[in-house]
């Protein structure tokens, strides 16, 4: 009985043992998977350089646990590299530090941490803090400082005369954040940090939140137009990166890849903001884009019997322009109502063009607004195709 009693024993511990082997192996293979690893390696995204310029793909506005975020500086580094982005900037709030108890906090610090691996991952970091003060005027973000614990003062002013020193480009976050119904409120406050020159540029998109009166006074006032994550929770946690959903961010057309070339386009308002299959910018900005990314790949069509030719249309960027007819075209031809051109595919539409009698060439011009494609607040971007009609 003693030897079935340890044979038994024996058998029992060494399963328990197995399982438990088995246990930690599971355990430090999920903590040494990041859950970003979802994105088989670098995703790239496809938007195309436009007027001359790199089209640069950057997030102005995070946190990490050196402020009120969830994680450590270098793996903001990993994410942008992942995402696909170029350049990006961690702002840390300056008065608002709900790890304090915690962390030592030094304001440059997670800069300094973020740094090295963004410069093993050929990124562009570019140093950053978010000033946090009650609306109005609210929270802003600096960028390009040297040296961010200056911005640590009693007075809000002091903060912007601190940041104005280093010749930071200073701009307007979430502008309709704890506003009624997420409407911005321009206060005096706000005209006088704008008539100073102070405040450069503006928020249109912060987050998940789209601000239709913040983007009517970027163009108004020449405001920079600035779209950012605020990502506070691991990236993963906030968008389904493995099924397509992205990060807002803004593109910024810069003459060179690099943290002055990119100053020198928020400067110049060279911006156009990207949130999920909008992108909402001045009108030459997007034409530029929309012309870069579409090809007719067939812009002579002739009709001899058949009523109905296709026009082959071809996307080469990851946006899809969702595009309505603004009119009908001039007789004798008719063009679809709606057309989706859907990214990085060739659509094919038909178009009628009515034989009778016809012969020699004619031009078809196709009139369109892209939905998705915003201008201004509710106002898409005007298109046209121009096509050479031959009948025989």
């Amino acid at each position: 009985m003693k030897t079935t009693g340890k044979k038994s024993f024996s058998i029992h511990f060494w399963k328990s043992i197995s399982s438990l082997i088995f246990q930690i192996l599971l355990i430090s293979l999920f903590i040494q998977t990041p859950a970003s690893s979802q994105i088989e390696g670098r995703k790239t995204i496809k938007i195309p350089d436009i007027l001359g310029y790199q089209t640069l793909k950057c997030d102005f506005h995070i946190h990490t646990v050196f402020s009120d975020g969830e994680v450590w500086p270098h793996v903001r580094a990993e994410e942008i590299w992942l995402e696909g982005l170029d350049a990006f900037s961690i702002t840390d709030h300056i008065e608002y530090l709900p790890h304090k108890s915690d962390l030592q906090i030094d304001f440059n610090r997670s800069f300094e941490l973020a740094e090295q691996r963004a410069r093993e991952l050929d990124l562009i970091i570019i140093k950053g803090a978010e000033i946090t003060r009650e609306m109005p005027p609210g929270h802003f973000n600096s960028l390009f400082l040297t040296d961010v614990s200056a911005l640590d003062q009693p007075e809000v002013a002091q903060a912007f005369e601190a940041s104005v020193q280093q010749e930071a480009f200073i701009f307007w976050n979430h502008p309709g954040w704890r506003q009624p119904n997420e409407v911005p409120i321009w206060y005096d406050e706000h005209t006088q940090l704008y008539q100073q020159k102070i405040m450069q540029g503006i928020e249109v998109v912060n987050y998940k939140s789209y601000y239709p009166l913040a983007f009517q006074w970027a163009l108004e006032k020449k405001l920079t137009i600035i779209c950012n994550s605020d990502i506070h929770s691991p990236i993963q946690m906030a968008y389904d990166l493995a099924h397509g959903e992205h990060r807002p961010m803004t593109l910024v057309f810069s003459s060179e890849r690099s943290a002055a070339g990119i100053k020198a386009a928020l400067i110049n308002r060279r911006t156009v903001a990207y949130f999920n299959d909008l992108l909402i910018g001045e009108e030459k900005y997007l034409k530029a884009l929309f012309e870069a990314s579409v090809t007719v790949l067939n812009p002579e069509i002739t009709f001899s019997q058949a009523k109905w030719q296709p026009l082959f249309i071809k996307n080469n960027s990851e946006i899809p322009f969702k595009l309505v007819r603004l009119s009908e075209p001039e007789p004798p031809f008719q063009s679809p109502p709606e057309l989706t051109l859907e990214p990085e595919r060739t659509m094919r539409f038909p178009v009628e063009g009515k034989t009778d009698g016809l012969t020699g060439d004619k031009t078809l011009t196709l009139k369109y607004r892209v939905e998705n494609l915003l201008i201004a607040p509710e106002q898409g971007l005007p298109v046209e195709f121009k096509i050479k009609a031959i009948f025989e």
